[in-house]
């Protein structure tokens, strides 16, 4: 056999070739699943366009494959250690909520991949999938697990058992669900939204191990749809704020009442943003202490306790008594007098809850860290980035706009044992109004641990799901938490694949609109309250800018239209829903909204639909509406 065509013989032999048997010559890509559930793109050969050296067409031995999806379980094979999944059965030795739903979760969806119905043992077997802490375990298994923390699981195959533990119950949960995602090619895109990998088969061969322990302590988001504690438990959130997790769904780092702004309620003065107590006054720290403790009594499975300052906006300073104003002058910071005030509530109540954490924020006027006070051990720092650009990473050096706040987290990381961060993952004035800031969520997190931070707070529409990217940022931010160490690689990977998943088929029109506003906004400045206009930045006299925009925003129209039309039923109204965001940025410019009722009117009964807040004073549709009398109120 000619050189040639032994080559054109190995090559076929290595890939798999798809046979479209329509006529048509032109090469395609085809979606071929490996034994471990990734999918990759792999151009199938047109063996009728291979000649051999004498012009005739080569002969080929390879066989005809069968299609890629099929009906019924996705997974045609999984071997453990060797050996098909239907000889094992689940060890569970515990009668915890948390263990029992690792164990069901893990038969439910073993069974939905598969076909394959795993059997709860009854006593010891050859085969066996142990959930947790169990009287099979090995030294091996002990030994990874002894080195877990935050939640951190283990999946291990030894001696024909596979281990699915974890430092706690929670972790144990978290490895069922890391062994569905990464071994068994489950998706938990969002709350109602779930696949399965199509494969030939999957090996999970004795010997392997997975032992990760995630760097963030506390992992939150304020994305509505993460709320629901199945959806927050598959994306290992461990956040209190609006999730209750006891039916199962693993533990949550608790806060004793309120979340965050807590002052007021605790010393009994006004709510009013910029009207704070005064923290050198004898009876209003008395009056804290003794609702903390109060607090801490009555919540004993409680982590943390806030003690911090109320909102406030732009210019405030707090109370400028002549000895809150002394405090803050000799540390060149108002954090002088609430550090002060925090360490002492802090110090108190150690003896009698020596686990619990005091939470105060460095938040506008706080922001800046003191000259030479320091946090307590048992105090947490949350260090806000409310006034930073979000077009930009942190630490982008031409970025003016987040120079002071990389001076701050610097100087922070320095001195506080337990530093935090409430980040802002959204444009809180439109929340259905793009905010592109996909391309800098990778950056930003890993800026975060590079400057020793143990908790994330990302908050988004946490007020109604968002017609902009508010299930893909829940997502991939969830992925970042539990794994900042990824490569920017693999975050963009799990970005497409998410968007296939949620999208359908028109996918790669929408990841072009993202890298498209991307490069826009990365023009400029973008902050959480900037309307559009901003957000899309052009350059030149205002009929020039205008004309680009309209030209800019029909070509973005343009591409949702396609993703819309190549979506199938089930996924049409992800892409509807998503696409609000360029109506809304149309809509919401000045030379477009005089002149637009009928998009308005478009717009309005697809926030009506999909039951969408549009910013964040909670404003929704009215029943009726004239639009063209009324358009400029909206």
């Amino acid at each position: 056999m000619p050189k040639r065509i032994q080559a054109i013989s190995a090559v076929l032999a290595a890939i798999t070739v798809f046979l479209c048997g329509c006529g048509d010559n032109t090469p395609h890509t085809t979606d071929v699943q490996s034994t471990a559930g990734e999918t990759t793109d792999v151009i199938s050969v047109d063996i009728s366009q291979i000649v051999t050296d004498d012009g005739t067409e080569p002969v080929t031995d390879a066989p005809e494959e069968e299609p890629l999806y099929w009906e019924g379980p996705h997974v045609k094979s999984l071997k453990i250690g060797g050996v098909d999944v239907s000889e094992f059965t689940v060890v569970c030795q515990s009668s915890a909520k948390t263990l029992k739903k690792a164990r069901d979760e893990l038969i439910k969806y073993v069974e939905a991949a598969t076909g394959v119905t795993l059997k709860i043992s009854d006593g010891e077997s050859a085969h066996e999938i142990c959930i947790g802490e169990t009287d099979r375990d090995t030294d091996r298994v002990r030994a990874a697990r002894d080195t877990l923390v935050n939640n951190g699981c283990a999946v291990i195959c030894d001696g024909g058992r596979l281990y699915l533990t974890g430092a706690d119950q929670t972790g144990t949960l978290y490895a069922v669900y890391t062994f569905l995602e990464e071994q068994l090619g489950c998706r938990f895109y969002t709350s109602k939204v779930e696949e399965i990998k199509f494969s030939r088969g999957v090996e999970v061969p004795d010997g392997f191990e997975y032992v990760h322990s995630p760097k963030l302590f506390n992992r939150d988001t304020f994305w509505y749809d993460t709320f629901e504690p199945a959806f927050a438990a598959k994306m290992k959130i461990n956040g209190y704020v609006n999730r209750n997790m006891d039916a199962g769904y693993g533990s949550t780092i608790k806060y004793a009442g309120h979340f965050v702004h807590s002052l007021p309620y605790l010393a009994g003065t006004s709510t009013t943003p910029n009207d704070q107590p005064c923290l050198t006054d004898p009876a209003v720290y008395e009056k804290v202490l003794a609702q903390v403790r109060r607090l801490l009594r009555g919540y004993n499975d409680s982590k943390i306790v806030s003690v911090s300052q109320n909102d406030s906006f732009p210019g405030a300073l707090g109370c400028q008594c002549e000895n809150c104003k002394k405090l803050d002058d000799e540390q060149g910071t108002p954090m002088g007098s609430l550090l002060t005030f925090v360490n002492r509530i802090a110090n108190d109540i150690k003896d009698e809850f020596p686990d619990v954490y005091v939470d105060t924020l460095a938040y506008r006027y706080t922001r800046k860290a003191p000259k030479t006070l320091k946090p307590a051990d048992n105090v947490i720092i949350r260090l806000c980035s409310i006034e930073c650009c979000f077009s930009h990473p942190l630490d982008d050096p031409e970025c003016p706009a987040n120079k002071e706040f990389c001076e701050d987290i610097e100087a922070w990381s320095k001195i506080c044992k337990n530093l935090f961060i409430w980040d802002y993952t959204t444009n809180f004035m439109y929340y259905v109004n793009p905010f592109p800031n996909l391309g800098v969520l990778y950056d930003n997190v890993r800026f975060f641990i590079n400057h020793n931070v143990i908790g994330l707070y990302e908050q988004g529409n946490g007020q109604s799901y968002s017609g902009e990217f508010g299930e893909l940022r829940a997502y991939l931010i969830a992925k970042l938490m539990w794994d900042p160490d990824m490569t920017r690689e693999r975050y963009y990977e799990y970005m497409d694949e998410f968007l296939k998943g949620y999208y359908g088929d028109g996918w790669r029109y929408i990841r072009e609109y993202i890298d498209k506003t991307t490069a826009k906004a990365a023009e400029g400045h973008i902050g959480i309250y900037d309307p559009i206009d901003k957000i899309m930045p052009f350059t030149g006299t205002q009929i020039k800018r205008t004309a680009a925009r309209v030209e800019f925003t029909k070509e973005l129209q343009a591409l949702w239209d396609k993703a819309y039309e190549e979506a199938d039923d089930e996924h049409k109204p992800n892409v509807e829903k998503s696409s609000m965001q360029i109506i809304s940025a149309s809509l919401y410019t000045r030379w477009y909204k005089a002149s637009s009722p009928e998009k308005l009117q478009h717009l309005h009964e697809l926030m009506k639909k999909y039951n969408i807040t549009f910013h964040r004073e909670n404003v929704r549709v009215p029943d009726t509406v004239d639009y063209k009398t009324n358009i400029n109120q909206w």
